[in-house]
């Protein structure tokens, strides 16, 4: 079964009505610690679901049973995630993240995963407050 295919099957009941699947797929995650390289950390692979309201996060389930609600690992309005950071050095395109409660997860994305982890970072940065614009000093014309 397809990555999309299973993602839209451990989705399909935590959906709210009208709530579209934007895009989704494989990721692999590690969680940061404090004081320990990134280089060091295990990683494993998940499912994640992006809709028009937020993103959602399942630990990846063997090939015999599809992910259901105690897979679930995230499951948070794109509002409370802020993106702190992302890397697009080849092979894998990463991404930094912290939930409200200050959970940090870090997102690396496949060569042929990265429109989805680039889709990922679009709409967490537009979510993003907006930056206050720079006041340009007016000249005087002579």
């Amino acid at each position: 079964m397809k990555a999309k295919q299973r993602v839209e099957e451990a989705a399909r009941w935590r959906l709210a009505i009208g709530e579209p699947i934007l895009a989704g797929g494989f990721t692999w995650i590690a969680f940061p610690r404090p004081q320990i390289s990134l280089l060091f950390l295990m990683r494993r692979a998940h499912l994640v679901a992006l809709t028009d309201r937020r993103i959602m996060i399942w630990a990846r389930p063997h090939e015999v049973r599809p992910a259901d609600d105690t897979d679930l690992i995230l499951d948070a309005p794109l509002g409370e995630i802020v993106l702190e950071g992302m890397s697009t050095a080849i092979p894998m395109l990463q991404l930094r993240i912290r939930t409200a409660s200050g959970r940090r997860l870090v997102l690396e994305f496949r060569p042929r995963e990265r429109r989805l982890g680039h889709r990922i970072a679009k709409e967490l940065r537009r979510d993003e407050p907006a930056a206050p614009a720079a006041e340009v000093p007016a000249t005087s014309g002579g």
